[in-house]
């Protein structure tokens, strides 16, 4: 592990368990299986109210899809800081960068960074192209 990750003890949360997420099915969703949605549903509800976050699984959505976003997602976290900052969560917002507090932090790296931007197909703007073109320029049009 790279040193510049490596945060002192006294900064470090003890956990209380391991966390495993939930793994959410949704094969007998899309044949409409009724118990197979209820348990799908229980499964996120319960997730959503104890820590936020599962995993999909059976989701339908192209692997080609989602090899290209995670391609455009390393693109984007690999730029170096002062370029994400660029596109930096402005207070009041819920779009943008976030690097996990890491200007609280400057002696090491945070583990976790976040990019949020809207969406909406019904949408006839492509709002995430002109956020990309407004904030990165047309290096970054394709991630939008």
């Amino acid at each position: 592990m790279p040193r510049r990750f490596v945060w002192p003890k006294q900064d470090l949360v003890g956990a209380h368990q391991e966390l495993t997420e939930p793994v959410v099915d949704l094969e007998g969703f899309f044949r409409g299986d009724e118990e197979a949605i209820k348990q799908a549903s229980d499964i996120i509800k319960a997730a959503c109210l104890q820590h936020g976050f599962f995993q999909v699984i059976n989701h339908g959505v192209d692997l080609n899809l989602i090899s290209l976003a995670h391609d455009h997602m390393h693109n984007f976290f690999k730029l170096p800081t002062c370029d994400k900052q660029r596109v930096r969560r402005m207070p009041g917002s819920i779009w943008g960068y976030s690097s996990g507090h890491a200007d609280r932090y400057l002696s090491k790296l945070p583990w976790k960074e976040t990019l949020s931007f809207g969406y909406n197909e019904n949408c006839p703007n492509p709002i995430g192209i002109d956020f990309f073109n407004s904030t990165l320029g047309k290096d970054f049009e394709q991630t939008g």
